[in-house]
């Protein structure tokens, strides 16, 4: 795991760096915190001690008010650098170059990833010196990360707040993450279960959990995936928080979705569950009854309509019997370039088994490990 060196400065969600702390340890990193004199007036230096289960750094001087070097030395252990929340005092410190306190004299000093976390007034924010500061900081390679929306301490409603602990924590391990294979590319990945309305209050549909689309998001955007596009339908889980998220409803308003926007995008996922049959459409409440004839027709096959396009392809098969030699049917009859062979055993699971197939016959088998790491491994292993 990580070694992560967190600064917490003087805000009133100060607080909040304990449940980042917490993510972190949960994870198994290593946390070290400088806290700003301002800082400690909202956060004190035991509750993070204890969180982090290491000393809590707080100034340039040692207890005997002797000169420090630890500014140094945090540097050198640290493999990431996280200012969250960052104030607009020491924004301005950093992109000025002051080095007055131990926060600031350590950024001077690090040389590997930063993160910065603003969190103020939206006055403040949006600010001239503050946005002027943002950019310089931009430039030379720090990450910013963009405050939310919402309800403010000071009783107004705007932008300034700061972002979920989980977001923090995954744009955290996304710079942390060794391989950039998606760098520069764009990807469209499906999810969900898409459903048929049989009238206006009954449907029928495929059963999803999400979490396999889901996963290949999040592994698309640890290899720095320039832009994730994530279409879904019906979903246990919540949508991926760094993509742009559509919900669709039928198989129909997903193909519409994927027509207009695949032309603009390198890879596309087909992890979807999309429903296979549509009823005719009854626009009255069909009455309860002992029992009625359903009329389905078979929906539009979605990656077989895209054929043509010239966009990297990896689709998806759910198969029991002969799934290999059914999978190489259907990677074939789509013109996909990969196809996942998914047991229906590893339905709702956490971790399953898959075989990945390319157009060329090659074989990947990934056993028993869960959903993220299936995706790494098939991003890893598909080529351009």
């Amino acid at each position: 795991m990580s070694n992560i060196l967190l600064g917490v400065t003087g805000c009133i969600s100060a607080y909040k760096a304990a449940s980042l702390i917490r993510e972190f340890k949960k994870n198994g990193d290593d946390v070290k915190v400088i806290l700003t004199q301002n800082g400690s007036k909202f956060i004190t230096p035991l509750t993070l001690r204890t969180l982090s289960e290491n000393k809590v750094y707080t100034s340039l001087f040692d207890d005997e008010n002797e000169w420090s070097t630890e500014h140094i030395s945090l540097s050198r252990w640290a493999d990431i650098f996280v200012v969250a929340p960052a104030s607009a005092n020491i924004i301005g410190k950093f992109a000025s170059g002051i080095a007055d306190d131990l926060l600031s004299t350590t950024f001077l000093s690090f040389e590997k990833n930063v993160l910065i976390v603003p969190t103020m007034n939206e006055s403040m924010f949006e600010n001239k010196a503050t946005v002027e500061n943002i950019r310089i900081l931009k430039e030379r390679g720090v990450v910013v990360m963009e405050p939310e929306e919402g309800f403010l301490a000071c009783g107004e409603e705007g932008k300034g707040r700061f972002p979920k602990v989980e977001k923090i924590f995954l744009l955290t391990n996304r710079l942390l993450f060794p391989e950039e294979k998606l760098r520069g590319k764009r990807v469209i990945i499906t999810g969900g279960g898409t459903f048929e309305r049989i009238d206006p209050v009954r449907v029928i549909t495929n059963l999803s959990s999400g979490r396999m689309a889901l996963s290949f998001a999040k592994a698309s955007f640890f290899n720095k995936a320039e832009k994730i596009l994530f279409v879904h339908g019906r979903m246990d889980e919540k949508p991926f928080d760094f993509s742009e998220n559509v919900y669709v409803e039928s198989s129909e308003h997903m193909k519409s979705v994927l027509e207009k926007n695949i032309d603009r995008y390198d890879i596309l996922i087909m992890a979807a569950a999309v429903a296979d049959f549509r009823p005719d459409y009854s626009k009255e409440k069909i009455k309860k009854k002992e029992e009625f004839d359903l009329k389905l027709c078979k929906t539009e096959d979605i990656l077989k309509s895209l054929k043509d396009k010239k966009i990297l392809k990896i689709g998806f098969a759910l198969e029991s019997e002969k799934h290999l030699e059914e999978g190489m049917k259907k990677l074939k009859e789509k013109n996909l370039d990969y196809i996942v062979i998914n047991d229906k055993e590893n339905l709702g699971k956490e971790k399953g088994s898959v075989v990945v197939i390319s157009k060329n016959g090659e074989e990947l088998s990934i056993k028993n490990v869960d959903k993220f790491e299936i995706a790494l491994k098939v991003i890893e292993w598909i080529k351009f």
